[in-house]
């Protein structure tokens, strides 16, 4: 069942995808983005009740695989941008960020729902779900800075190469998309140190050692020290060009890494089966 809610929540999700896309390229028609934004807020709405129902048909265990990684993250990127809307008027970007939830969505609406054979105690430790959400959420935020980095990198090609048309005219200004790029890395930083703490508990409890040398720990280290020094560049004048593009290789590598860890068997302890095998071998 909470696979075909995810598909409504998806279709609705490709309404605001077109609204926003449409809006991006003739911004005379304002309501345009107002259609988006709504068709975004049902679509998570929606979405949510697929993640409360999948929830109750798998314990939540379908998190651990890749079809429901990006389940999640899809949602929580959703809500992110719809509350950043509310201190930015920025619809434009609406136009980056719904075609990315659409792709990054594609991969969970085929095929039969599951989860990874998972130990019923890691499934039931309290700090479980706060590592889950938490690490999900930081990408989320990370995409939302990718998002907005790559606007500020075609703004900065019109406004270099003194092309004052179209384009200049759709995109925030580089001063807003460069504060705004620092502040997503900064919040998304912050909510992954706290995925990596919960995870560290739930390690030492579950593992019985809070560092194993697993692939999963070590590419997350990876990506908090690349986003930590991110931040610190920022407080030692880094800003502009350098910084969005290297806001671009830091999402790459934790989009990169979140898929080919998921999909490699026996990769990392933090295993998903992409959703192929259903819990007791039910229908």
């Amino acid at each position: 069942m909470s696979i075909v809610i995810l598909r409504l929540a998806a279709a609705i999700y490709a309404v605001s995808t077109a609204a926003y896309v449409l809006y991006f390229a003739r911004p005379k028609h304002r309501q345009l983005s107002t259609v988006g934004a709504t068709a975004l807020s049902i679509a998570f709405l929606v979405h949510a009740a697929a993640i409360g129902v999948g929830c109750s048909e798998f314990g939540g265990a379908e998190f651990f695989s890749l079809r429901g990684g990006l389940a999640l993250m899809v949602w929580l990127a959703a809500g992110a941008y719809l509350l950043l809307l509310r201190f930015y008027h920025l619809p434009t970007l609406g136009a980056f960020i719904t075609p990315f939830i659409m792709v990054t969505l594609l991969p969970a609406l085929f095929g039969t729902p599951g989860h990874p054979e998972l130990p019923p105690d890691t499934l039931r430790h309290p700090t479980v779900t706060l590592h889950i959400i938490s690490a999900v959420l930081g990408v989320a935020l990370f995409a939302l800075a990718c998002g907005a980095a790559l606007m500020y990198l075609l703004q900065e090609r019109e406004v270099k190469g003194k092309r004052f048309g179209v384009m200049f005219l759709r995109l925030p200004s580089l001063d807003t998309l460069d504060r705004m790029v620092q502040r997503l890395v900064r919040a998304g930083f912050v909510v992954y140190t706290v995925a990596l703490v919960a995870g560290t508990v739930t390690a030492t409890a579950v593992w019985k050692s809070a560092w194993s040398w697993d692939p999963q720990q070590v590419v997350s280290m990876v990506i908090w020290l690349l986003y930590g020094a991110m931040v610190q560049l920022r407080h030692s004048g880094w800003h502009g060009r350098r910084y969005a593009v290297l806001t671009l290789v830091g999402f790459t590598l934790v989009l990169g890494s979140m898929v080919t860890l998921k999909i490699v068997p026996g990769a990392t302890r933090h295993t998903g089966d992409y959703g192929t095998r259903i819990p007791g071998g039910g229908q």
